[in-house]
């Protein structure tokens, strides 16, 4: 890593740490539990670390994209959390297949980073990333009790499928 490199690194973390400790400050100047309610600050600055270590390499070498998955899953749910801190834990039973939209978006990421060259392997993210998406719509929608839109929902999708398998012939 040149001097250039480590410099970007270095105020990339400085950053972090001044928003943790503004964060830090006013939990206390709000008189807010730091525990009860901003311990998941630490999962977002993780995957800050995570986007700090890729956005540091200044070449990117292949595969380096693969830092910014847990990077990217950490701020998500880093923000489920503390949103979840702030509203109530009871909406849970609403918001957890957002651990499913969290993987697909954290696939798109790395995939939206890879370099075109990649293309056998961004086609292969690309599927995961629309099985993974459709499975997480159907958990919100069934979590969210709208017993009449997930199955047509399921219907649409099906439809869609055989549409598209009927053009390739």
């Amino acid at each position: 890593m040149s001097n250039g490199e480590k410099s970007i690194a270095r105020i990339f973390s400085g950053i972090i740490l001044v928003i943790l400790g503004l964060f830090l400050l006013i939990g206390e100047l709000a008189e807010l539990s730091w525990g009860e309610h901003f311990w998941p600050i630490f999962l977002l600055l993780g995957g800050m670390l995570f986007y700090s270590g890729y956005f540091s390499v200044k070449a990117r070498r292949s595969g380096s994209e693969g830092l910014l998955f847990p990077g990217t899953y950490l701020i998500i749910l880093g923000g489920l959390f503390l949103l979840l801190n702030f509203i109530g834990w009871e909406y849970m039973r609403y918001l957890w297949p957002t651990f499913v939209f969290g993987v697909a978006v954290s696939l798109w990421v790395v995939r939206s980073s890879m370099p075109i060259e990649n293309a056998a392997r961004r086609k292969s993210l690309k599927s995961s990333i629309i099985t993974l998406s459709l499975i997480s719509a159907i958990f919100y929608l069934m979590a969210l009790k709208v017993a009449v839109l997930w199955p047509v929902a399921i219907i649409v999708i099906g439809i869609i499928i055989i549409a598209k398998g009927l053009t390739k012939f």
